[in-house]
């Protein structure tokens, strides 16, 4: 699972949860365990980026550079 910061045009930032998001039509759309979880008009938004912050209790995530 990942959090996901959507930045719309007015400033406000969601945080989101979910596996993945794609483009639908003129819309992002977020989902988790295959379900839609969270649709916004890409008009709307200025930038959709991988949150560096973990939920409670979440694992450590270990980078390998080679």
């Amino acid at each position: 699972m990942n959090i996901y910061d959507v930045m719309h045009v007015n400033g406000d930032v969601h945080e989101i949860e979910g596996d993945f998001y794609q483009r639908q039509d003129d819309d992002w759309v977020f989902y988790a365990d295959g379900t839609e979880v969270f649709r916004v008009s890409w008009f709307d938004v200025l930038s959709v980026s991988k949150s560096t912050m973990r939920p409670a209790g979440a694992e450590p995530v270990h980078e390998l550079w080679l």
